[in-house]
């Protein structure tokens, strides 16, 4: 049992690293094609390191692997308090509502027993965590600092790839008239349709008081935005679970609950 647990746990970092590694290697990619460049190559014999390109994406390697490894502990310890506060009796009384008969349906759904330990470990969940959020910052990142991306890479998918566009034309031709053949799912699109539009002027008015740092951070330059994507991306994760992890492991105050005297 100790070898299998030293396996799936190296076999989990082994997996996290080749995640990570390749996130990061399509967020290179993604700044090369949008116009980065090092001109500060250091060469040591025959092999050339790129500062941006090398140092600084392992440098993030290490600071979401180290983010991960403390995640991991935080989560046991969150795990451990946890089955320790509830008792049977709140289990129980659970039991009987709308989330107890939840909670029995779920456990009805039987999963292989291997691929259960896994999604229930606290390796898996750490890396879903760290991978999906550091994912989703860089993202965001790119798409503050590059307003138009995300409308010039539609563009040009649609404009490559005129099956898709017609595919897509299709689609919405055939949920239009399911609309009108079905009067309820036709009332509920157009209901959903008009909320939206009366929606968006708030949404944009709400926007409008960034449109300072937007205008800011889209005239930098494209290295200093990759350098802006890759330092955000890595290190509000890392803060952020430095922080849970503080609030997890603080010590608790066990309060003593007194008779009262007649």
């Amino acid at each position: 049992m100790a070898s299998e647990s030293k396996f799936r746990n190296f076999s989990c970092k082994i997996a996290f690293l080749t995640l990570i590694i390749l996130v990061e290697f399509g967020i290179v990619q993604l700044s090369i094609l949008l116009g980065v460049s090092d001109s500060l190559m250091i060469s040591l014999g025959t092999v050339s390191i790129s500062p941006l390109f090398h140092i600084l994406p392992l440098i993030v390697v290490i600071v979401l692997t180290l983010s991960w490894l403390y995640l991991n502990e935080a989560l046991k310890i969150a795990s451990y308090r946890k089955r320790e506060k509830f008792s049977e009796k709140i289990k129980k009384r659970r039991k009987t509502g709308k989330i107890g008969r939840i909670n029995e349906f779920l456990q009805k759904i039987k999963l292989p027993e291997s691929l259960g330990e896994v999604l229930r470990s606290s390796s898996f969940k750490g890396a879903f965590v760290t991978i999906i959020f550091f994912s989703s910052l860089a993202l965001i990142v790119y798409l503050i600092t590059y307003p138009d991306m995300l409308y010039n890479f539609t563009y040009s998918m649609f404009k490559s790839n005129p099956s898709l566009l017609g595919f897509v034309i299709t689609i919405r031709k055939f949920a239009f008239s399911i609309g009108q053949t079905l009067p309820p799912l036709g009332w509920i699109a157009s209901s959903i349709d008009n909320y939206l539009k009366s929606a968006a002027p708030g949404f944009k008015n709400s926007l409008s008081g960034l449109g300072g740092l937007v205008n800011a951070l889209a005239n930098l330059d494209a290295n200093s935005k990759y350098i802006l994507c890759q330092n955000l991306a890595a290190w509000i994760p890392a803060l952020i679970i430095l922080a849970y992890g503080k609030y997890v492991s603080r010590p608790r105050i066990v309060r003593i609950k007194r008779k009262k005297r007649r």
